[in-house]
């Protein structure tokens, strides 16, 4: 089995999640801003505005927790990533450095011939 790391591949995965995240943290801006006009708008309707306070105000922030989730979940990802592009570029060179320690003038004597390849000629 052969593995192989792809930074490119990686940074374009990070990329999207981060776009991703952004356009959520914008989403809820632009729904807390529009919140907040709706809420002025109900004039003396009190009951309304109550009723629309009561929902509004456990969520208001929903979008925002979820988007920092989001890029606190990037962030892990590429330290992750990070991580594993230095292993594989350590291990390379270890595996470098070990090869070439390697005897090389060292040549095991062929096996004796036995059997029909006796008496052919060499």
């Amino acid at each position: 089995m052969q593995y192989e790391i792809q930074p490119a591949a990686i940074h374009a995965v990070v990329i999207d999640v981060a776009a991703d995240g952004q356009a959520l943290h914008q989403a809820g801006n632009a729904a807390a801003d529009t919140a907040a006009d709706l809420a002025g708008s109900f004039g003396s309707a009190d009951v309304v505005a109550g009723a629309f306070a009561s929902f509004w105000t456990p969520r208001q922030d929903v979008a925002q927790r979820i988007s920092s989730l989001v890029f606190r979940k990037t962030t892990a990802l590429t330290d992750v990533a990070q991580a594993l592009i230095d292993a594989d570029g350590e291990m390379s060179a270890a595996a470098q450095s070990a090869l070439s320690t390697l005897p090389t003038a060292y040549a095991p004597a062929a096996p004796p011939r036995t059997g029909r390849l006796r008496f052919q000629a060499e």
